[in-house]
């Protein structure tokens, strides 16, 4: 039940920022917001307060009850959701997507921990890929709803409708997800607490870490993006309705994502026990393989192509996060497991959603001078470049790593 508790919670997660994503032209012509306003209140600020609450929760995880943690954060990021339909300027809407931060960024490296302690470390990438497909689930789950929803309500109610439900799941997390470290029905087993200079200082000099983050950096700011940007390319591109290009997105986002991380999973499990040079392989191949299927997506002129390699592009893209999580997990002892996913989450929040929205839509911007509406066509083959980089930083990852039996 824990398992599938927090698999849910993983879905939750994105499908709330994924809503937001496929409103996003309607919401910036509503209250007078161009891209690169958007893309900053989507992506930069977001990623500032999401890692501003993930530290200190991540911290308070690694010897605390997790699930009365996660079910905090999943309540107050419910909240924040279902407030965004109220927003009435960019400043309010700026402040309710401060509330959702906070409370998504507690939650999932709280949920990494949880999970890492319940299942051996044979399963530890699947388990991990897991909870990377629930995400995936919810990414294209979200514009599907998105685009549902607007049949019958406009942007305002449709983010009250998906905002609230979680609250339901915040009180069955609170209230039905397993605790190891609970002895009996009133004692927590606490770990033994690492001085946080010591776990800083871990994160930071441990050769394998800084290549696993130059990797994620690489790959957020090319990856995320897409995600983001992709109900407004199909939208303004394409000339595809919300309802359209939500329903459009929604088999190559999760079908990608899902294939992908799941495959990754399996593999990693499979072929990469006791063999960090096989997960930096795994996730550089990925890399490579989908470095000409992102350019096809922004660049073909043909809609249902370019969907088709969108999904293609997730598939491939997605092999590098479960092994190089996995490979990053091992380096570090249990009791860090939450501050460590809290750091992976810093680096992906902070280059994919922050700055790598923010850039596409500042590159959006200057682009529409030239080329108008296809303007995000070119904002997203720009950052598509970076994939190949990200492929070397995951091989010397692999070559400066050690693997742990933990």
């Amino acid at each position: 039940m824990t398992l599938a508790l927090l698999l849910a919670v993983a879905a939750l997660n994105y499908i709330d920022r994924q809503v937001f994503g496929i409103f996003m032209p309607r919401i910036g012509k509503e209250l007078g917001i161009g891209d690169a306003d958007l893309g900053f209140i989507a992506g930069l600020s977001f990623s500032v307060f999401y890692l501003l609450a993930a530290f200190p929760i991540a911290r308070l995880a690694d010897r605390g009850h997790r699930p009365a943690i996660i079910g905090v954060c999943v309540g107050v990021w419910s909240l924040a959701t279902a407030a965004c339909g109220f927003a009435q300027s960019g400043v309010q809407l700026l402040l309710t997507r401060i509330g959702l931060a906070a409370g998504e960024g507690g939650a999932g490296p709280a949920a990494q921990s949880l999970l890492l302690q319940l299942y051996p470390a044979r399963h530890r990438t699947i388990v991990l890929a897991s909870l990377l497909a629930a995400s995936a689930i919810g990414l294209g789950a979200g514009g599907a709803i998105g685009g549902w929803l607007s049949q019958w309500l406009d942007w305002r109610g449709s983010m009250i409708a998906v905002g609230l439900p979680g609250l339901l799941v915040a009180l069955a997390v609170w209230a039905f997800a397993f605790e190891p470290r609970r002895r009996d029905s009133r004692v927590l087993a606490f770990p033994a607490k690492i001085p946080l200079r010591q776990s800083i200082g871990l994160l930071l000099l441990t050769p394998s870490l800084r290549w696993i983050a130059l990797a994620i950096i690489c790959v957020s700011t090319a990856g995320f993006p897409f995600l983001l940007w992709a109900g407004s390319f199909y939208q303004n591109v394409h000339g595809m309705s919300i309802h359209e290009a939500g329903s459009a997105l929604f088999w190559p986002i999760t079908g990608g994502l899902v294939i992908g991380n799941l495959l990754a999973g399996w593999l990693g499990d499979r072929f990469g026990k006791g063999q960090p040079n096989f997960y930096a392989w795994l996730a550089a191949a990925g890399l490579v393989a989908g470095f000409p299927f992102g350019i096809a997506m922004a660049r073909l002129s043909d809609a249902t192509w370019s969907l088709r390699a969108f999904f293609v592009y997730h598939v491939f893209i997605t092999l590098h996060l479960a092994p190089l999580q996995a490979l990053a997990f091992a380096q570090v002892p249990p009791a860090m497991r939450a501050m460590l996913g809290a750091a992976i989450n810093m680096v992906i929040t902070l280059c994919g959603i922050g700055i790598g929205t923010w850039l596409v839509g500042g590159l959006s911007s200057y682009f529409s001078a030239r080329y108008g509406d296809d303007s995000l066509r070119y904002a997203l083959t720009t950052v598509c470049f970076s994939l190949p980089v990200g492929a070397i930083a995951a091989i010397m990852a692999g070559r400066t790593a050690s693997i742990s039996g933990d």
